[in-house]
């Protein structure tokens, strides 16, 4: 048993290249039009996209030899390594730019503040600004942000060098901006350079007063201390004290990890009430020696009651004394866990209480600590505040006086000047439209394949008998191609009769051969065809089998299908009377018992008129009666059936047949229905021979290193290959 479960559990497969080719070739339409579609809309982005100009100048800024100064300077304790990360921010900074606007003038911007980049104007809702309706501020503000906007700063690698571009659509504008921000940055630079001057030598001036005094008071209370505690120098703490506290503690923490590992089990075990089935759900409790024991002989004897369950019936002396055993060993279980349960409750109350007591007795040492200790906690604090009073008032007196010193002294600036100005472009340097394009057609890729992706991963039907044996655990012993209609009036469930040498013949010769194969030790076999919902080729792949299997010996085929009944649709067969009369005894056998005009072997008992109650007339035992004779009169007896998930019919008859055949629509009825309809069958014991998958798509690539061998199989090894009957091997109508 274990081996044949480890063979219906679905394995992973390995995805190749072919599995890959075969994917796109199978939804090659959908890719093609995604590629198609993005590679379009990216040429009309690149054929509408505006060209934008770039001119670019370059700045050299040497470091200052002197830091002091540009510590002043930027009002900051900057290290060496930030003096020119620094700079990048000064050039690109609102300062810089408003300068460079009122060095060209707004004029100059106000019609490019009117237009809009060439991905805005594809976005709805956003149109072109008005500006005839603004103020001289807003204006001016849009021209800042402007230059803000379009600028690009970057440091040549190992040097002082900076290039200044500028992004616009119009050359000269751009070149006028490169230009002036070069320019505009030196001048920020000198005059922030005063400004901060002046600003660090009032901030320390005003400050120094107020320090002095702090450190005068903070001087004063330190002496004052010392004079009323007579030079007071604070001594050790009491050793022992802090030896029996540093005890507790850590006495106090294990209790705690204790308390806090049987927590949660108490609350559950609080919650639940000692009632005994929940207490069960407790890992904790099912953890313990004694449980797991006793869990492990009320599982033995739940084993036992099942075992003799299926043998003996209820008031059997060995069945009732199971039982017996079964309840006595549970009530022990229940009785274990409630003990296991109160055994819990008990430590995690006294580990509770002994905290409690742990923690009154570090109460009553930190109380004789901190009144031993008061005093030399205050001293420690006043000597603190004294320290730190005096090395910040002698940190800005020192920087007073080095403000003071370079006051007399020349600026010392940032020594930076222009290498190269700028220059108007000639030539537009992006969009890139042919990387546009290029990007537009990936892009469509992609989504084309993302696509087909997905729609093989949300399609849940089966496609390759592979798949069907590794969600089901059954075997498929037929697949049928799908018949289309062309040129031919030969009806589905006549193909075999009229077309012997088709594909589909072929293929039911095949699905008969593993039919036989499936129930190999019985002389006459009862077969129930069925599938999980209508329309899913049932009734064609009964009637074919039955004619197949007419070759080899008495054949009838029972129409069980009380409630949509094909028979006479498919074969049109006249015969009034039925199995529904041959039931109820309206008619006899050589009444409702037909021969197939066509084949001349195959007998065909019909549904006749379709009574008010199929259900009770399948599961009487006159219909049991009349299929226990037809199995002696046939050697093969086929039964057509409704659909499992329709109604229970099938359910009730497959407990008086052999042998289950289950039909599915290839690539048609959801995987997780057909394993509810299979389930219900397996549930009921009933014998699923085989599967039958129908109408196999042979003509169209799929998903799957298998398929194309699975569906082209008969194409290539049936009797139509042969030049003598190459009419016959014509599609014929659907199914």
């Amino acid at each position: 048993m274990e081996s044949n479960q480890n063979n219906h559990i679905p394995q992973e497969k390995s995805f190749d290249i072919k599995d890959f080719l075969l994917l796109v070739r199978k939804h090659w339409l959908i890719v093609m039009t995604l590629v198609i579609i993005s590679s379009m809309f990216s040429l009309y982005l690149a054929i509408k996209a505006k060209p934008v100009y770039q001119s670019s100048s370059s700045l050299l800024i040497d470091r200052p030899n002197r830091m002091a100064s540009l510590e002043q300077i930027y009002g900051m304790m900057g290290m060496v390594w930030e003096f020119y990360p620094n700079q990048i921010h000064l050039l690109k900074s609102k300062p810089v730019a408003k300068r460079v606007v009122e060095r060209i003038g707004v004029s100059k911007f106000i019609p490019k503040i009117r237009e809009l980049k060439w991905y805005e104007k594809i976005i709805p809702g956003l149109g072109v600004q008005d500006t005839k309706s603004m103020t001289d501020d807003e204006l001016f503000l849009m021209a800042i942000q402007n230059v803000q906007n379009t600028m690009s700063v970057t440091q040549s690698k190992g040097s002082g060098v900076f290039n200044i571009a500028f992004d616009d659509y119009d050359p000269y504008l751009a070149t006028l901006k490169a230009n002036a921000l070069a320019e505009s940055y030196i001048e920020e630079v000198i005059e922030s350079g005063i400004n901060a001057k002046q600003r660090t030598g009032e901030s320390i001036s005003k400050q120094l007063p107020e320090l002095e005094k702090k450190v005068a008071k903070s001087e004063q209370d330190l002496k004052a201390f010392q004079a009323r505690h007579k030079v007071f120098l604070p001594e050790n703490s009491d050793e022992l004290a802090v030896q029996e506290l540093g005890q507790l503690s850590s006495r106090i923490n294990e209790l705690k990890r204790d308390k806090l590992n049987l927590e949660s089990v108490y609350r559950r075990i609080i919650s639940v009430d000692s009632d005994p089935k929940k207490l069960a759900r407790i890992p904790a409790l099912l953890e313990k020696p004694e449980v797991i024991k006793q869990k492990s002989r009320f599982a033995g004897t739940q084993a036992t009651v099942s075992e003799l369950g299926l043998v003996y019936g209820p008031k059997h002396p060995k069945m009732k004394q199971a039982m017996e055993s079964n309840r006595l060993a549970e009530n022990e279980y229940h009785s274990i866990l409630v003990t296991s349960a109160d055994l819990v409750i008990a430590d995690y109350e006294t580990i509770t209480q002994e905290i409690s007591h742990e923690e009154r007795g570090i109460s009553s040492i930190k109380g004789e600590i901190s009144s031993n200790n008061a005093l030399a906690f205050e001293y420690d604090a006043l000597m603190r505040d004294y320290d730190y009073n005096k090395q910040i008032y002698a940190a800005f007196l020192k920087q007073s006086k080095e403000t003071d010193a370079v006051k007399s002294a020349s600026l010392q600036g940032i020594n930076a000047r222009v290498l190269n100005k700028a220059v108007v472009p000639t030539y537009p340097y992006k969009p890139n439209k042919r990387l546009i394009v290029l990007i537009g057609l990936f892009i469509g890729l992609l989504l084309g394949l993302g696509v087909a992706f997905l729609i093989e991963h949300f399609d849940n039907t089966f496609k390759s008998s592979e798949e069907v044996e590794s969600k089901l655990g059954v075997p498929v012993i037929g697949m049928l191609p799908d018949i289309l209609e062309k040129d031919s009036d030969v009806s589905p469930s006549m193909q075999f009769i009229e077309t012997p040498k088709s594909p589909f013949a072929e293929s039911i010769r095949t699905l008969r051969t593993g039919v036989l194969l499936s129930m190999p030790d019985q002389e006459n076999k009862t077969i129930l065809v069925t599938s999980t919902v209508p329309s899913e080729g049932k009734t064609t792949i009964a009637m074919n089998l039955a004619h197949s299997l007419s070759h080899l010996g008495d054949t009838i085929l029972v129409e069980a299908d009380l409630r949509r009944p094909m028979m006479k649709k498919n074969m049109g067969t006249v015969n009034q009377k039925g199995l529904s009369s041959l039931i109820t005894g309206e008619s006899g056998f050589a009444e409702s018992i037909s021969i197939d005009p066509k084949s001349k072997k195959l007998h065909i008992l019909s549904s006749g008129i379709i009574p008010p109650n199929p259900l009770e007339l399948l599961s009487s035992d006159k219909f049991e009666m009349l299929l226990s004779k037809l199995k002696e009169r046939y050697k093969f007896v086929i039964i057509d059936c409704a659909p499992v998930m329709a109604v229970s019919d099938a359910l009730v008859l497959s407990q008086k047949v052999d042998g289950v055949l289950f039909v599915i629509k290839h690539e048609s009825t959801p995987s997780q229905l057909v394993e509810s309809a299979v389930k219900r069958l397996q549930r009921v014991s009933a014998h699923v021979i085989g599967v039958s998958l129908n109408r196999l798509k042979t003509n169209k690539a799929r998903y799957g290193r298998y398929y194309r061998y699975e569906g082209n199989y008969y194409g290539h090894y049936g009797y139509h290959s042969s030049p003598n009957n190459r009419d016959n091997s014509k599609p014929k109508k659907s199914a």
